[in-house]
This record gives C-alpha cells, structure tokens and sequence, in this order.
C-alpha cells in the first residue's frame, strides 16, 4: 500500500509540475467524470437492468486548434430486476467500454460546446451477489464492437481544469443489442 500511495503522489507531482513549466499551452487533456447511465436495448430489458452510477477516465491530445483525439474507458454495474417471472435482483451486470475518439470544439477558449465520436469494443460481465459481494458468472461475458456520441459542453475553472458536463450514447453490437445513454459530470485537467 505504501509504494501505491509514493507512486501516486509522485504522479500527481510530475502532473502538476508540467502543467506549470514554460508557460506554454497545453496539448494533452486527462478527463475524469462520474456518470449515471440508462440502459436499453433488448438484452438490457430482457433482464431489467436498472440505472446506475459509473465513471470514465480518459486522455486526449490536441491534434489542432479545435480537435482532439484520445481514448477512453468507461465502467457500470447495473443491478438486474425482475422481468415477467423471472427473477434476476441477485444479478447483475458490468459494462465497460473502451473507445477511441474524435473530439471537435466549437470555441477555442471560454465555454466550448463539443461533439464527439467514438469507436470501440464493449465488454459485459455477468455477476452473482454472493454474500453482498459480486462474483463473475464463468461463461456469461461478451465482448463486442461499440460505438457511441457524446454532446457537451468545456466550462473554464483555471488555467488547466476545465468542468465537463455532457451526455453520451454508447451502443455496443451485442445478440439483441444493449445500449446506454448516460450523463457525465466531471473534470478535463490539462498538461503540457
């Protein structure tokens, strides 16, 4: 534990350090958001998938003056419910997405409204609440190509954090189909 918390502390330093030096602009963006999702799609209601909090953390480099490009990993846990007679309130499953993006801002500087393009594969887990604990069911996973959108707006905080409000649709091409559409809050914290 204590050579997690060095190597963490030493990060963040680096990071904060680089962010300061030279005075020129930034390139390169680490976004980090808390999202609640609503899942759809058949797969999704055939086991009454429920809401659920998530988060992402992500990077982005400024490719020019209005684009960039970068990844992002997304994870939830949708607790299950219960459908017809079936019983599914023991389960639960897990979606994360990894995705590669495309991101277009409207405006250089102040408030920027943006889109976002995403490709990518999607992955679900099936859990079983065993003791209050979740444990993977073997062979109830998938991984499958994803694609997704995202609306959104940049609010300046600092000089190197913008808020991030946006909502973003993802869809991953699993038998039946099983989508999310979600809201993210969180940070863009900008380094050289």
């Amino acid at each position: 534990m204590h050579n997690y918390r060095t190597s963490l502390a030493i990060f963040v330093v680096l990071l904060l350090g680089a962010s300061q030096s030279q005075g020129r602009t930034p390139h390169n963006f680490v976004p980090v958001s808390l999202s609640y999702s609503f899942p759809g799609g058949g797969l999704s209601d055939s086991v009454g998938a429920k809401s659920a909090l998530g988060f992402s953390l992500g990077y982005r480099f400024e490719s020019s003056k209005h684009v960039r490009i970068g990844a992002r990993g997304t994870w939830t846990r949708l607790n299950l419910g219960v459908v017809d007679t079936a019983d599914f309130s023991n389960y639960g499953l897990t979606h994360v997405g990894i995705m590669a993006s495309v991101q277009y801002r409207f405006i250089k500087h102040g408030w920027s409204p943006y889109v976002e393009i995403e490709g990518g594969m999607g992955m679900l887990f099936a859990d079983e609440l065993i003791a209050n604990q979740p444990r993977r069911i073997d062979g109830l996973s998938d991984v499958k190509l994803s694609a997704g959108g995202v609306f959104g707006v940049l609010i300046p905080l600092g000089p190197v954090v913008d808020v991030d409000i946006s909502g973003r649709y993802q869809s991953t091409f699993v038998e039946n189909g099983f989508t999310t559409l979600a809201a993210h809050v969180g940070i863009v914290y900008a380094f050289k």
